[in-house]
């Protein structure tokens, strides 16, 4: 619990691609979670398309924490998600974004 306080979240663009961004949770100089999205401020949409969160700290609150984050800092954008894994849909669910599988 005391890593959750402790955990920093970084903006990174993603490798992945052009249009996409990430949050890195970084603990103690070492990653322990990304969070991959997209937003269109234009149309003020966003898409949270991954979550990944290390094994020991997966059911910290990091994710919920990391999606908080992002709502935070874009207010007037409405959120989705398209993520598949049962961890991550089930972070969707608590987090009451709406399931785009086609994002």
């Amino acid at each position: 619990m005391l890593a959750y306080r402790d955990v920093v979240i970084f903006h990174s663009p993603a490798p992945a691609s052009e249009r996409a961004q990430s949050l890195l949770l970084v603990y103690i100089r070492r990653v322990v979670g990304e969070v991959t999205y997209e937003v269109c401020e234009h149309c003020a949409s966003g898409v949270i398309t991954q979550v990944d969160v290390a094994a020991p700290l997966q059911d910290s609150g990091l994710g919920t924490r990391a999606v908080s984050h992002l709502r935070a800092c874009y207010p007037d954008v409405s959120w989705r998600s398209c993520l598949a894994q049962r961890m991550t849909r089930d972070l969707a669910h608590r987090m009451r974004l709406p399931n785009d599988p086609l994002a």
